[in-house]
């Protein structure tokens, strides 16, 4: 299967070898504040609302797992739970923001991927590597932050609609408008799936019930942003989203998880000087969930945040500093011995240019009520052979507190037993990369180590079968990306490969569910009233458990996906997406179905 992966994404990237564009968008996540990609001492992928519509995926999932970089796992089609590792670092050490607002549970310590829609997105930064010293707890393994459409850079109008398998059909649309020194955006989507079957008869504790596990969810989100004069400027943001997900918890009930997810936020930006810029932000965001049938339970997570950040010209380059605060409050049916906590922080950094040498060094102390005081960094640097060919390298550091539910959750039945002495889960990084980034291609490679300490396992009794989590193991992660763009006279190619380590330190077994290569190549053609491409999407084998145990083996997958859009007119379009071309059976996690073959069409309009 290495071969395999390799062998496709070496024929994707040969067969377009020349010409495209230079892009040099801006991206603020690696920094914290605006900065050239081609800048960046972290490779950092985006993703644009263009990009998602002419892939027709219809979940954040399936757009990252084209990723370099991350990995996925998912227990079953739309809604089902989903995971995303990146760097070979557990699902809970991605750190997921909204419009600039942290957003999750910090019950379980992760973002529920599947419930936020791809039709409120503008835009996603990927970046991966270690940014604790930016943005606190969970940024381990990297940072996806996700922009919400605004009234500045979407269209002012669409509507799109489509139908597929499954029974899936979604429909969404939006205003989006500037009046004067006004920007403001509404976007509104529902989806609906009658699903498949979420579980394998094999799925332990007799959970499988042998219905087909639906879905439905509506969203919104909208921003208005006023500018007070040149220099100044007020905001607000809304995001919402509303999932209803059927699953499997037995065969005689019908079991259903309602889910919000939600976030806003007011902003000002001021422009002080002309070499000092402050934003203040405040706002709040949920994660809400309610299981009916089998097992009924309610979780609530509400993260009140504010930050002031202010970005100062100095020299070749520019400084930032500023403060934080984060409170958690956890709601629950079930108890917690304490239910919420509060981060207080502050951040400073420095990132410049002079001539051929690029730098970026970033601190950050985190003050949590639970856990005391922690400090982070990053020191990144970079040379440039030539205007094209560019070396970096870097080090630092990250943590993850450990979540409500390892900490202070009391069972009834007392098979699990919380512990409060819990430790933070530390690590240090290093990595180094090649950039090169010309007229017509764009190639970086990054060689990667990450050794995390202190990792949270759960560790059950042979006897009694009472559960607790304790700090027990290390891991560490080695690993090398490539990733590879470019055009050809109408054709376009883009490449990811990822070949790494992701080991327990001391048994050296796989960590569970990463694998040790995966990849994706997608070609197409990119000019034209008609467009075409295809993808490749493949992993090497995995396992659902920490000991590699043989019954526990995932095989190894590759996925061949088609797609086809049309511009009817200058005003209407229509997309198609062909997924598992061929039909394979395959798993992201253990006893748990995937897609088989299926198709999803779209019509759009979008008047000039």
């Amino acid at each position: 299967m290495k071969r395999t992966i390799v062998a496709a994404l070496c024929i994707g990237a040969a067969s377009i070898a020349c010409p495209q564009e230079r892009d040099d968008a801006v991206v603020v996540t690696a920094t914290r504040f605006p900065q050239a990609r081609s800048q960046t001492l972290q490779p950092v992928n985006v993703i644009t609302a263009e990009d998602i519509a002419r892939g027709g995926q219809q979940t954040l999932v399936e757009v990252l797992q084209t990723l370099g970089g991350v990995e996925i796992a998912s227990n079953g089609g739309f809604g089902q739970p989903s995971s995303v590792f990146m760097r070979g670092a557990n699902s809970g050490h991605a750190l997921v923001l909204v419009d600039g607002m942290r957003i999750g549970s910090a019950t379980l310590g992760t973002t529920a991927f599947e419930n936020i829609p791809l039709g409120q997105i503008e835009r996603i930064e990927v970046v991966p590597g270690q940014l604790s010293s930016l943005y606190g707890s969970n940024a381990i393994g990297g940072v996806i932050q996700i922009f919400t459409k605004s009234g500045k850079y979407a269209p002012a109008a669409s509507v799109t609609a489509g139908a597929g398998t499954y029974n899936t059909g979604s429909v969404s649309g939006g205003v989006n408008r500037t009046v004067g020194d006004t920007d403001f955006s509404l976007n509104l989507g529902y989806l609906e799936s009658k699903g498949f079957d979420a579980t394998k008869p094999t799925v332990p504790f007799g959970q499988h019930n042998p219905d087909r596990d639906g879905y439905r969810n509506s969203n919104v989100s909208g921003k208005i942003a006023h500018r007070l004069d040149a220099r100044n400027e007020l905001g607000l943001t809304v995001f919402e989203s509303d999932g209803r997900t059927h699953f499997d918890a037995g065969p005689a009930t019908d079991d259903l998880n309602h889910q919000t997810l939600s976030a806003f936020s007011l902003y000002s930006s001021n422009q002080i000087t002309d070499g000092w810029q402050s934003l203040v932000k405040a706002g709040e965001s949920r994660d809400k969930s309610t299981t009916t049938g089998a097992f009924p339970s309610f979780f609530g997570t509400r993260q009140p945040q504010f930050t002031w950040q202010n970005d100062v010209k100095l020299g070749p380059g520019t400084a930032i500093a500023g403060a934080e605060y984060l409170a958690q409050h956890v709601t629950s049916d079930s108890a917690f011995a304490q239910n919420r906590r509060t981060i207080k922080s502050v951040f400073a950094g420095y990132v410049g240019t002079y001539e051929t040498h690029d730098w970026q060094a970033n601190v950050r102390r985190d003050d949590n009520s639970q856990f005391g005081s922690h400090t982070t960094g990053l020191l990144g640097y970079a040379y440039r052979l030539t205007s094209e060919l560019r070396l970096r390298g870097g080090a630092g550091s990250a943590f993850k507190a450990p979540t409500f539910n390892d900490l202070y959750a009391i069972d009834p039945t007392f098979f699990f037993i919380p512990n409060p002495d819990l430790r933070l889960e530390r690590s240090r990084s290093k990595e180094a990369g090649v950039n090169y980034q010309g007229e017509a291609n764009r190639f970086s490679a990054t060689v990667f180590e990450n050794r995390i300490t202190d990792l949270v396992v759960l560790v059950t009794d042979p006897v009694t079968f009472v559960s607790t989590p304790q700090n027990l193991n290390r891991a560490r992660i080695r690993g090398t990306e490539l990733g590879y763009q470019g055009f050809f006279g109408g054709l376009q190619a883009n490449a990811q490969l990822t070949l790494q380590d992701p080991v327990d330190e001391e048994t050296g077994k796989l960590l569970p569910r990463r694998a040790r290569q995966y990849g994706s190549v997608a070609v197409g053609n990119a000019t034209g009233r008609w467009r075409l491409g295809a993808e490749v999407t493949a992993s090497g084998a995995r396992f659902d458990s920490a000991d590699e145990d043989p019954a526990k083996k995932m095989h190894g997958y590759g996925l061949v996906n088609l797609i086809a859009s049309h511009t009817l007119d200058r005003e209407w379009s229509i997309r198609a997406r062909w997924n598992n071309v061929f039909n394979r059976e395959y798993e992201l996690a253990q006893n748990f179905n995937t897609p088989r073959s299926n198709v999803f069409v779209s019509l759009q309009y979008q008047p000039r």
